[in-house]
């Protein structure tokens, strides 16, 4: 009798315990903000050559979404996470969006011009309610810089009614990204042009 009613208790015990320390697992989520490249293939431009460097993103700046309520805080979700570093979707991007979109020539000779780019901001805005891409636009020859330009732009997160809330968020992100590669790869084939032979005559 003893013994059943040990181990009857013993069993209430670690039916008790597994409730108590059953908790609902955090499930991450992975987004991605790529967008498809929309323009038709561009004429090659062979007086157009450019060598894409480092693309680099800020320490800060990771798998996990970033969210900002103030000038001096940033906290990360748990659950909400890209299934890439930013600054890999900013390259692939970059290359697309220079090489097949705007028809300027890839090089890989390191004398060459050379575009390099850090990812500054990859985040969201908490009020007003936004998506934030900022990056450091870098363009060099072998021998001085012809570029220095930081590119800021933020997209408004649409409302969306009994919908998914992230959903949102990352279509914000997409348009961001979309927006600032747009205005890099136009600021770069701008300064090309200026330095192309044909610009000298």
């Amino acid at each position: 009798m003893r013994t059943t009613l040990l181990l009857a208790v013993g069993a209430v015990a670690l039916s008790g315990c597994a409730l108590l320390g059953k908790n609902d697992p955090h499930v991450p989520r992975y987004f991605t903000p790529e967008y498809d490249g929309d323009a038709p293939a561009a004429t090659v431009r062979s007086d157009l050559q450019l060598r894409l460097g480092r693309v680099e993103g800020w320490s800060h700046v990771r798998e996990r979404l970033a969210t900002r309520n103030s000038a001096r805080e940033l906290f990360y979700y748990d659950d909400w996470r890209w299934t890439e570093r930013p600054e890999i979707y900013l390259r692939r991007a970059l290359s697309r969006a220079l090489f097949e979109e705007r028809g300027v020539v890839e090089s890989l000779s390191g004398r060459a011009v050379t575009v390099d780019v850090e990812l500054i901001a990859f985040e969201e805005i908490e009020q007003p309610h936004k998506a934030r891409m900022q990056a450091l636009l870098v363009l060099s020859d072998e021998r001085l810089g012809l570029l220095e330009e930081t590119i800021t732009v933020e997209q408004p997160v649409a409302k969306m009614e009994g919908a998914d809330p992230t959903r949102a968020v990352v279509d914000a992100f997409s348009q961001a990204l979309h927006a600032g590669v747009t205005r890099i790869a136009d600021r770069v084939v701008g300064k090309l042009s200026e330095q192309a032979p044909h610009a000298a005559r």
